[in-house]
């Protein structure tokens, strides 16, 4: 192959499909934008079929959550929305929502996703926080530390972060 033809330096893309395909590179590698998982599990529960299934959490992961950021409507939103749907409530109709340090962080709540009573895997919620990096557990208990084991959680993609209600208290 003759090295001397290809020309040097940036040189625009045409091919649509290369285009595309760069399109998607970019927005995985240079994302300023996050999407965390935040799972509830009460106090006992150790398959994540059961943690996934809570249709509300605590008093305490409420407090949590308030840490985290600021409850946002979904209907309408405008900002980052972590592929939370903005227009027909599909995904809930709210979440969690902060900037940290210039980044948009949009938090996909277990029990702020939509709950199916027919679907006992909860495979929507699963579908959003099972694709997150980045996923928090927060366990309700008195001994809740020694029962948890990131094992728990099914996922090849998610990295597990675990907080207990424990630390709400301090």
């Amino acid at each position: 192959m003759n090295m001397d033809r290809f020309e040097k330096g940036p040189r625009e893309i045409l091919n649509p499909e290369i285009q595309k395909d760069l399109l998607v590179l970019e927005e995985q590698e240079g994302s300023v934008n996050f999407k965390f998982g935040v799972l509830y599990a009460k106090d006992g529960q150790l398959t994540d079929d059961e943690m996934f299934s809570n249709e509300m959490g605590s008093e305490n992961f409420d407090k949590f959550l308030n840490l985290l950021g600021d409850t946002v409507a979904l209907q309408g939103w405008a900002g980052y929305r972590g592929g939370l749907d903005t227009k027909n409530d599909t995904t809930g109709l709210q979440s969690i929502y902060t900037v940290y340090q210039g980044h948009e962080l949009m938090f996909h709540v277990s029990t702020m996703l939509p709950y199916s009573k027919e679907n006992k895997q909860q495979v929507e919620r699963k579908r959003h926080i099972g694709n997150d990096i980045v996923t928090i557990v927060f366990q309700e208990g008195d001994d809740a530390s020694s029962s948890f084991k990131p094992s728990m959680i099914r996922s090849h993609f998610t990295r597990i972060l675990h907080m207990d209600s424990e630390c709400q208290r301090n």
